[in-house]
């Protein structure tokens, strides 16, 4: 197989499991309050996107071999951050009535997404455990070769490249009422929810497996 049909093999899956497109509808919401720094979180994201997956891609399985983790363990941590993360968006980011009593009531002030853009949201919400796990398969897809490798770089390049455009251009474009967005944030909560648990299932099922 050549260069080229790797690499879009690659970006194929890559592309499916960052999904740098749909996403911004959730960085959206993460960045509600801040929305001037947009630029700023979409290029901390991309950073680390590239970095932690092309890492993944070039030394990914020698280094888990050295330190003896388990790639299904490390999907189990992913899925339980994801997992809170959706809670709370599930929730709107305000404490329990129950649970808060009074405080609960109040007018939650603003909270910067500064500390939530690389985690959890460029990992384990786009760069999550499958994605590694990916990443690391298509680069060591041809043995010995290097073109493998090689294939994944490229692609993930691509992936990258795309994500300003629905974390930036889509969302810049996004005209929704605070109802349409209350409603999309714990619709959003429930799916990033939904994915914490699949990577926990997902985790547990690769570790006993292996």
């Amino acid at each position: 197989m050549s260069l080229v049909e790797l690499s879009l093999q690659s970006f194929a899956s890559i592309v499916v499991l960052v999904d740098p497109i749909t996403r911004g509808v959730f960085f959206r919401t993460l960045t509600a309050d801040e929305p001037e720094r947009r630029p700023e979180f979409v290029r901390t994201l991309m950073v680390t996107v590239a970095v932690l997956l092309g890492g993944a891609a070039v030394i990914g399985k020698p280094l888990l071999d050295v330190l003896g983790i388990n790639l299904g363990a490390f999907g189990v941590a992913g899925g339980i951050i994801l997992g809170l993360m959706g809670l709370e968006m599930l929730l709107g980011g305000e404490a329990s009535r129950a649970q808060g009593g009074a405080e609960a009531h109040e007018e939650p002030q603003p909270i910067s997404a500064e500390d939530s853009i690389v985690v959890p949201y460029a990992t384990p919400f786009m760069a999550g455990p499958g994605a590694i796990a990916t990443v690391i398969t298509l680069a060591n897809s041809t043995g010995d070769s290097w073109d493998g490798t090689w294939a994944t770089l490229i692609a993930l390049a691509v992936v990258v490249l795309l994500i300003p455009v629905g974390h930036l251009w889509l969302v810049n474009r996004m005209n929704f009422s605070e109802r349409t967005v209350a409603l999309i944030t714990r619709f959003g909560g429930l799916i990033v929810t939904t994915i914490g648990v699949q990577l926990v299932l997902n985790g547990i099922r690769a570790f006993y497996n292996t």
